[in-house]
């Protein structure tokens, strides 16, 4: 039996738009990884880790099983609001993910297409905590910033704004892959598909977004340096 790295993710709809385990499973498997990634999510739409907090099925979840990764993503714009409630729910959550030997990965979000010039908060909102615990950081916003700089045709917002594309979350996925393997990105699928539907082999897929290898390549070559450094 292979080994598997097991994740439990904690947010809300950045995490379950596209089924963005889903996407970072499929990158492992075209990257043959020796490990299978197998995850779980506990998601709400808008929720807060303060309303996670609450309502405890996370906390229950997050003791039931034994985890390699616990990643928690805060509510959109909370961490430029109102940081202070966001260290305090996430330093909550860490505590109890250290308890069960696990590691906190922080999932550093995107700015709303109308106002980028938020992401430099969000960032250091994340950055902050995750240095003050010494956590992880998944710095999807950053990748993303850099992507949409490079080629702004490239659509990584849905049509809201706010939510991600399925090129958007490809790019997430490109980042959790990279974040727990460490393997490299060049050359991987870019192709997304849709997780209602098995896998490709099957023949019966869903394509959502068949990126062009100089797309794939922009993403990934920006995911690599970003994650990186």
């Amino acid at each position: 039996m292979k080994q598997a790295i097991r994740v439990l993710f904690i947010g809300n709809s950045y995490i379950y738009v596209n089924d963005l385990p889903w996407l970072i499973q499929q990158l492992a498997e075209s990257a043959k990884e020796t490990k299978r990634l197998e995850t779980e999510m506990v998601v709400v739409g808008g929720a807060t880790l303060k309303s996670h907090w609450k309502r405890g099925k996370a906390l229950r979840l997050l003791k039931a099983k034994q985890w390699d990764y616990v990643v928690l993503q805060e509510q959109s714009t909370l961490p430029i609001t109102n940081p202070k409630e966001m260290y305090k729910y996430a330093s909550l959550f860490d505590a109890e993910i250290k308890r069960v030997n696990s590691q906190t990965v922080f999932y550093l979000t995107w700015a709303k297409q109308n106002q980028p010039e938020t992401q430099q908060i969000l960032t250091d909102s994340y950055m902050t905590i995750a240095r003050e615990l010494q956590a992880k950081v998944a710095p999807v916003g950053i990748a993303w910033q850099k992507v949409q700089e490079a080629n702004p045709k490239l659509n990584l917002y849905n049509p809201d704004q706010s939510h991600p594309s399925p090129i958007g979350s490809y790019l997430a996925a490109c980042v959790f892959y990279k974040t727990f393997y460490q393997g490299s990105l060049v050359g991987l699928s870019c192709r997304i598909y849709s997780s209602q539907f098995n896998t490709p082999e099957e023949g019966n897929r869903l394509e959502l977004e068949s990126l062009s290898e100089t797309d794939a390549q922009i993403i990934q070559n920006l995911v690599e340096y970003t994650v990186r450094n």
